[in-house]
């Protein structure tokens, strides 16, 4: 089958009407097999010619999924994937950064919590987050006065848009502290728009996924979980509601994930298969022949010193005979265990047999806890916990206090979730416990108050005179 690559490459913005120039490529991606055939749009498509029809319409949100797993192989690395599971890894402290550039941004940057504002990742962050939002917001506008789409892709493109773009907005408020809201394609309207504060970013963040809750239906409209669906907007918004502290409707959207019946905790070996039942929300490789950046990223052959390597602090948290460890953890060199690297993700192969797994069910498992910890619910919490800590092979933990709990929580998300989506960088940042459990591992002893948050780009400082510094880096 062959997938059509529909990007928006320029955009022309004339009197605030916005003309979308789209860039045609037809190209033979064997791996993209289980998207949508969506025919083909002519090479430039004005917005009321795309929401003519349910193909082209779908054309444009697919496109952003297929440059999500594209773009993470720039040079400039990528607002996701890999990108901000190596980087965000490194300012955790999962991982150290070992290659040839080790002395240079912007790889050791991280590492030492020493980031400039021209640090390459970080442009990538802001710029490729702005990007996927434009595009969202240019598809929820012309989803309002479409005509000739069916009720049913409406809805279904809509609730992704929003969905999108509050998963864009998630991590750009988590990385940078206050951001611009843009909700629209105006230019006039954008171009010298302030930073705004953050809880009224986190506020749209759940208004959109409210929306998209009520806009996606149960089951996914391709044969895996490539495209969001209720449940994927219900788990975002249940983590949504753990980083603002709104322990009771964290509880009820990780509990309606978990029993709805639609996915299954699975055996380590099988968490970041393509087909696994855990599996939420995942990315499909676009390229042919080529499975997910994250194993070629990590992974090493032979005895060679991983690129990035996972530190002693996060080897040592791991308890004896954790399958976590024995299966998502490799060694370069047996004989010298120091050696380590990520190896969640394991094929490099031809044959695509892993996706790039966005949510999962275990975490869900552990919003509810922590959000039951926090409600005084301390069975129920203990009970979540260890119904992950059964599948990794370990035995069950037994805690008494709200306190005791929070904190076994901390230590299985940070065994868990390594080197995966920067989870343990914003656990760390929500909890407030950055300074007291970085500051004495950082590797040049730079810490600074307030590096918690990343610069703002140079560029966008220079672009919008509006906008200011984070003050660590003023």
């Amino acid at each position: 089958m062959k997938l059509l690559k529909y990007t928006f490459q320029n955009t022309i913005r004339f009197s605030g009407r916005i003309v979308l120039m789209g860039c045609l490529a037809l190209t033979a991606l064997p791996s993209c097999s289980n998207f949508l055939d969506i025919g083909n749009p002519p090479d430039k498509i004005t917005e009321d010619k795309i929401f003519k029809s349910d193909n082209t319409a779908t054309a444009a949100m697919l496109s952003t999924y297929i440059d999500m797993m594209n773009d993470q192989f720039g040079s400039n690395g990528s607002f996701v994937c890999a990108a901000m599971s190596s980087q965000a890894g490194l300012s955790a402290n999962e991982l150290s950064y070992m290659g040839t550039g080790l002395t240079q941004p912007p790889f050791k940057q991280f590492n030492d919590h020493n980031l400039t504002p021209d640090n390459t990742y970080v442009q990538a962050f802001w710029r490729d987050g702005y990007k996927y939002i434009y595009r969202m917001n240019a598809i929820v506008s012309g989803l309002s006065t479409a005509t000739g789409m069916s009720d049913a892709v409406k809805k279904q493109l809509e609730g992704e848009a929003k969905f999108m773009r509050a998963f864009c907005y998630f991590y750009l408020v988590n990385l940078f502290g206050d951001v611009p809201l843009v909700l629209n394609t105006s230019y006039q309207d954008n171009m010298l728009i302030p930073r705004t504060p953050s809880d009224k970013v986190w506020a749209q963040i759940i208004s959109d996924l409210k929306d998209a809750k009520n806009l996606l239906t149960d089951t996914y409209v391709t044969a895996e979980h490539l495209r969001p669906n209720k449940w994927t907007a219900t788990a975002l918004l249940a983590r949504a509601y753990l980083y603002t502290e709104k322990w009771q409707d964290a509880e009820n959207e990780s509990n309606a994930v978990i029993s709805s019946g639609v996915y299954s905790l699975q055996t380590v070996d099988k968490v970041f298969k393509k087909d696994s039942p855990e599996t939420i929300w995942q990315l499909q490789p676009v390229r042919a022949n080529t499975n997910t950046l994250e194993a070629t990223l990590f992974l090493v052959t032979g005895v060679t010193q991983p690129t990035y390597q996972l530190t002693q602090n996060l080897l040592g948290s791991f308890e004896l005979n954790d399958k976590r460890k024995t299966n998502w953890v490799g060694f370069s060199n047996p004989n010298d265990l120091t050696w380590a690297y990520p190896a969640k993700y394991k094929a490099t192969g031809a044959t695509v047999t892993e996706y790039y797994v966005v949510f999962r069910l275990a975490e869900q498992y552990f919003i509810r806890a922590e959000a039951r910890a926090q409600l005084s619910k301390i069975t129920e919490g203990q009970s979540d916990v260890n119904l992950v800590r059964q599948r990794a092979g370990i035995s069950n933990i037994s805690v008494s206090t709200k306190e005791a709990l929070l904190q076994a929580i901390e230590q299985e998300r940070k065994v868990e979730f390594f080197a995966e989506w920067g989870h343990r960088w914003l656990d760390l940042k929500r909890t407030k416990r950055t300074e007291a459990v970085l500051k004495p591992l950082s590797q040049s002893q730079t810490w600074k108050q307030g590096t918690e948050l990343y610069p703002v780009p140079a560029h966008e400082l220079s672009a919008n005179p509006k906008l200011v510094q984070n003050n660590a880096y003023l």
